[in-house]
Parts: structure tokens; sequence; C-alpha cells
């Protein structure tokens, strides 16, 4: 009865889960479960069961078994994840974690280095993060500024590298993919001395991929495509992937350099509205992510740690980079005719970090820390009429823009008409306290002060109770908040075409989370746990595309592009990225894990809801119900899976061209499958595939879904890879 009582009662309650990073965990003892270590947390190692937050791990054995080749492949099978696959070229794959959409509002770390553009890009998660370079991948769910800072909103992704001893030798790979495209890898890795560990690694991904216009030709979709004309039509309509990725880490006795390098650059067109923007080869948006870090343990005893960190990094907007736009030779014709719009952007840093953990006594801990960055920004340009030239310096020249007036955009009291450097310092410092009133109790306190020279103070508060009734239950009450930066490339947006314009506001103020969360973590036995939560989001000053307010005597803003359609006019739809709204989200989770033999059983359900008080409608891009299922079966030789993945109807913005906001994007089923074979412990052949069934389906559109994204995303039909993986 008292078993059946706490079954009951994890289903009910809430949630804390990890998988074992580097073992399959169900072949563990309870207490080793429990002693499980992650670091993203609290920035430091503890059992998962003392971490205050949500958990999840997957270890190096997990991801090879999964097939998971990029990390936009890991959302299809993580439980309260809303994932839109192939969607336009500065997202790929548009993430929502528990109702809370934006790739910028994930924060992405490798070995706890930041990954993510520092002044507030989207993410990319794209054909660009191979995954075979990680022993483990740790994801928190929730709120993490407190220690984090800007960024780290809707989670915290940590992809920890393997170290050399973990490689000793040569591993390389090659596959192919059924859209024509080559994927290979090489890396080096060993344990030269003692006191010396090398990693080397790199990586291509070449070819093309899914063309969606042959297979979706329905009018809201890609019938356009197929219509091009003239010299439009005579353009290639396919999909490149060019990209590449380069990491190295040496530590010698207390001290670790790395770098890092991930350039991408794939297809701009896909969910964007082929008649606006379009599907060629040469529409692509590409961008290289740079980073060197040089790490300092400057003491490390039993009672107290000190470690010290200074990072360089940069991010650029490949030059190609563009938003290629149809038009017609003669009004209302057919498209023949296109020409590029070009982007250029990039961002360079400094960052200093020192961070100290101390064991004052066995009931109290306290880890805090400061930290520096010093940024140069140059904000994403208009768009350009050809490739933005490096040797010019950073500047752009929007005198074309600016009206008889002499206002920029037409925007009142605005004259600066050239734009340059956008440059800002944060100055950050953190401390979170841990203390254990009872053997089975540990409350956490903590929170993290910003200072930005361009936004001023913001302050994020932390607070976790963890309890541990009995030594298989753990039961975890969280609070926390977040912010979004309003990074420069917010602030100093700008674009402009016939149909539409984007101009700046310089008085975004940072958008901000509240999270509440209670969760469950029950090992029935050693072959089963259940993991439940329940959670509330409240989101405030949301940072979002809205239309410029009608200025002061109705004066006009000014788009002279829009004069190519009708010479007379140069006003139309203007929009400004501004601080509206509130919006929540809640909701509830469930994973169930059972393990017999060598098989691993896993279902995950969540349920999910919510309103944008702002348009009295329920919060975009979010499907209520999601279903995942997981089977793995790791033999000897042989190891498969297969993931089954069910969303149902997805709710629309009100501004969706063809749903409104009153209907919903069809949900639907998709399987993956992965099979691989080791012929020896040097080489193993693997097989997987996506959308199994080759099941037609749609995602969410990025943005506001008008003027120029489609209303939905559509979503790759089947793709097969195969490869093989060598080690000597």
């Amino acid at each position: 009865m008292k078993k059946l009582f706490f079954i009951i009662l994890s289903l009910i309650s809430v949630n804390a889960y990890s998988q074992e990073p580097e073992t399959d965990f169900f072949n563990l003892s309870l207490e080793e479960l429990l002693n499980i270590e992650v670091t993203t947390a609290s920035k430091k190692a503890q059992k998962i069961s003392d971490a205050p937050a949500t958990v999840v791990s997957y270890s190096a054995d997990q991801i090879e078994r999964y097939g998971w080749r990029d990390l936009k492949d890991m959302f299809r099978a993580l439980t309260g994840i809303d994932v839109s696959y192939d969607v336009q070229g500065e997202v790929k794959t548009l993430v929502t974690i528990r109702g809370v959409e934006g790739n910028q509002k994930i924060l992405v770390l490798q070995d706890g280095q930041r990954q993510n553009p520092i002044t507030g890009e989207r993410f990319i998660f794209g054909h660009n993060m191979p995954l075979n370079l990680y022993k483990r991948i740790e994801i928190v769910y929730g709120p993490a500024s407190a220690l984090y800072g800007a960024d780290a909103y809707a989670g915290v992704i940590n992809l920890i590298t393997k170290d050399g001893g973990d490689i000793d030798g040569i591993t390389s790979s090659v596959g192919y993919v059924s859209t024509q495209a080559v994927n290979a890898s090489v890396t080096f890795g060993k344990k030269i001395a003692d006191d010396i560990d090398v990693i080397l690694f790199g990586r291509v991904y070449n070819g093309k991929d899914f063309e969606w216009h042959n297979y979706y030709k329905d009018a809201v979709d890609y019938q356009a495509v197929n219509e091009y004309t003239g010299e439009l039509g005579q353009l290639e309509k396919s999909y490149p992937i060019r990209n590449w990725n380069m990491l190295g880490k040496i530590k010698y006795k207390k001290v670790t350099l790395g770098f890092d390098w991930q350039h991408q650059l794939e297809s701009n067109a896909p969910s964007t509205i082929p008649t606006q923007y379009a599907y060629v080869k040469n529409n692509v948006w590409g961008q290289d992510i740079r980073h060197m870090y040089l790490n300092y343990d400057v003491l490390r005893t039993e009672k107290f740690d000190l470690e010290a960190t200074v990072t360089v990094g940069d991010y650029a907007i490949n030059p190609a980079s563009n938003f290629f736009i149809p038009t017609a030779s003669v009004k209302d014709g057919p498209l023949d005719r296109g020409r590029a719009g070009y982007k250029y952007g990039y961002s360079g840093y400094i960052q200093g970090n020192v961070k100290a953990d101390w064991k004052i006594s066995e009931s109290l801990n306290v880890i805090t820390g400061v930290s520096f960055e010093n940024v140069i920004s140059f904000p994403k340009t208009q768009n350009l009429t050809e490739p933005y030239h490096l040797d010019a310096g950073l500047q752009d020249d929007l005198s074309f823009f600016v009206d008889p007036n002499g206002y920029t955009f037409g925007l009142l009291g605005f004259r600066e008409n050239v734009f340059g450097e956008r440059n800002f310092t944060n100055f950050g410092s953190f401390v979170q306290g841990e203390y254990k009133p009872l053997d089975n109790m540990i409350i956490t306190l903590g929170g993290r002060f910003d200072y930005n020279s361009i936004y001023k103070e913001t302050f994020n508060p932390r607070l976790g109770l963890v309890y541990k009734p009995i030594s298989s239950l753990t039961l975890k009450a969280l609070a926390g908040t977040a912010y979004i930066a309003p990074s420069n490339y917010y602030r100093w947006e700008n674009w402009a075409n016939p149909y539409a314009m984007h101009i700046p506001n310089l008085s975004i103020q940072p958008e901000k989370l509240q999270s509440f969360e209670f969760s469950a973590l029950y090992y029935i036995s050693k072959s089963m746990s259940v993991r439940t939560s329940i959670f509330r989001n409240n989101m405030s000053d949301i940072i979002r595309p809205v239309q410029a307010p009608d200025q002061e005597g109705n004066y006009p803003y000014y788009n002279p592009m829009r004069a190519l359609i009708d010479s007379s006019v140069y006003s139309g739809f203007v929009e400004i990225n501004a601080n509206l709204g509130e919006m929540y989200s809640q909701g509830a989770e469930i994973d169930v894990n059972y393990q017999v033999a060598r098989f691993l059983f896993s279902l995950g359900y969540s349920y999910t809801n919510g309103e944008d008080k702002e348009s009295n409608s329920k919060i975009p891009k979010v499907s209520q119900q999601k279903l995942n299922t997981n089977i793995t079966y790791n033999g000897e030789k042989l190891f498969a899976s297969f993931t089954a993945r069910y969303y149902g109807g997805i709710w629309t913005a009100p501004s969706n061209s063809l749903y409104a906001g009153t209907e919903e994007i069809p949900g639907a089923f998709v399987l993956y499958a992965n099979v691989g074979y080791k012929i020896n412990k040097s080489l193993t052949f693997n097989l997987s595939a996506d959308n199994v069934l080759n099941a037609k389906h749609w995602g969410s559109a990025p943005y506001g879904e008008s003027i120029w994204i489609q209303p939905r995303a559509p979503q790759s039909l089947l793709k097969v890879f195969g490869g093989v993986t060598f080690k000597f």
C-alpha cells in the first residue's frame, strides 16, 4: 500500500529526471542512480537528485542508438517540446519549450562556453551541430538567468565534449543522405601523458536538402515555385548545404585551452512565401561562430574550488547570405526575374569569468562568480544590392531611405543615416547557496545581478526545495526568473522590400519570465522509473514584431522600395520590434521508462495550454498534446531504436494568413528508425530513416506567419542515412 501511494503521488505531482550520462542507467543500482552527477543546473557537479532543476541527460551511447546526427534531431524525442523542422534559413528548426517559443530563448553551451551569438541573434538548429563529439548532453528545463544571465530563458543545453582519453586514437565516419548529401568527420584523441590530454575534431556536411517544392505543390505552399518563368525560371531550384565544424581541446595540468569554429550555409528559402522570396539555389543563409577560451583551475581543495576563464569569440553573417526577391517584368505579370537582398552583421567579444565553490560545512555550500563582457556589435544590415565588402569597415549607409525632410525611414526625429558599431559592456555577478536543514532536504536560494551599458540593471532570483521522503522518491519545488536582452539585433534590425519595411526601435526593454514548477522522480524498481511535472510560465514585455504606430500628424514612413510597385507610393506596411503584452503557458508532463532484458521502453506525454493576453488568443506554435514513444534494443553487436512522435493540432497566431488564429495546423504521427551493427570494436555500420511512413505533415512557421512567411511549414518526407564508423 505504501508503495502504491508513492506511485500515485508521482503520477499527479511533478519533475526532475536524468538519464545516466556514461552508461545505461537501468543497469545501475538504485544508489548509483541517485548519485549520477550533472553540472549544468548549478555550474558545479552535483547529484541529479540534488539539482534544483529539471534535468535530462543523454550519453554518447544513447545518442548513437537513437541515430541523432545533429542537435536538432534530439528535440523529436524530448517530452514537452514542440519542434518544427526545415523552416526559414535564420532558424532552420523552430523549438518551443513548454510553450516558450524562440531559438534565441534557449542558451546553448559547449563545455560551459556560450555558443549563441552574444548579441541575441536566433540560434540556428540546422545540420551544423554534430553530436558524435560529445560524451553527454545535459538539458535543463526552465529559466536559468539566475546563473547564466541573458537568454537562459526557456532552458539550457550543455554539450559536454569527449576527452582525448575517451577516443584513444582516431575515429572517422562517413555517411550518405538520400537528399544527396555527404556527412563525414574525423576525431583524434589521446591522453599523451598523465598531465596532457588532446582532442581534435573536424566534420563536413555537404550536399543538398529535401526539395519541398516537388512534393508540396498546393496553393498555400509551393505551387508558385513551379510557375517561375524567364530568367527566374532558369535558375536551379535546389537547397544547398555547405557546413563544416572544427574543434580542439588541450588539457595540461590545471589549464585547458579550447577552440571551436562552426561554419553554416544552408538554404534561406523553406517556409517563406515563394512569391515574396524565390526558391532558388543561391537564396542562402550562412554564418560563422568562433570561440577560443583558456580555463585555469586556480585552486581545488576538498572545501574550496576557484577557477578563472577568459574567452574571445565572434559571430559573422556570411556575406553571401541573402533574401532573393522575385519580381515581374510587367505589373501583375508572371514572376520572371529576381534580385538578391544581401545581409551582413558581426559581433565580437572578450569575456572574463571567475567562479568560486565553497563548502562551508556539511550542511551549507555557496557558489558565486563574477563576469565581464566587452562587446563589439555591428547589427544586421539592410538588404544590400551586392555582398557586403568586408574591407569597407563596419558601417551601413541608409541614405537611400532618407525622406525629403531628412528623416531616415521617415521616422520623425531620426536623422542618422549611417549605422556603425553599437558596442556595449556587461557586468554580471551571482551567488547561490545550498542549505541542508535535514539529511533528506536541500534548500537552494540564489540570484544574479547584471548591469548592461545599454539597458541598465536586471536582477534574477532563484529558489528551490528538494525533499526525499524515501530514498527512491525525489520531490522538487522550483521558482525562478529569466530575461531576454533587448539586444542590438532587435533594437537596430531593419530591412525593406517592395511589400513591407522593418525599422529600428531603440526603446526596447528586457522581456521577462517567471516560472513555477513542482516535480517528482520515483524509481519504482531498478527496471522502472516515473517522473512527472507541472509548471507555469508567466511572460511579460514580450519582444515581437508589430505594426509601427501612426506618427504625429499622420507623418508617413518612407520606403522607396515601395516605388518599385507604384512610382508614386513611398509608404506601405511598416513594422518594428517592441515590448507588447503578456503571455502565460502551463501544463504537465510525465515520462515512464521500463527496461526488460536488452530492451528499453520510454513513454513521454505532455499537455500544454496558455494565452497571449495581447490578442486574447491561445499561445501560438504549440500543440496542446504531444506523445513520444521510444523503443531501444542494445545487443552485443546489434542495436536499434524506434521513435514515434505524435503531436496534436498546432495553435496559430491571429495573424496567420490561412488559419487566422481560429483553427489549428493539423497534427501528425511521425516515425523514426535507426539500426546499427558493430562488426568488431573498430567497425560499425549504421542505417537510419526519418519519417519512415513518408507522412505528409506540417509544423509551425517562424515569426508572425504572415506577409512573407507561410502559414505553416511543410516538413520533410522520408530521409534515409547510411554510414560507417572506423576506429583505429
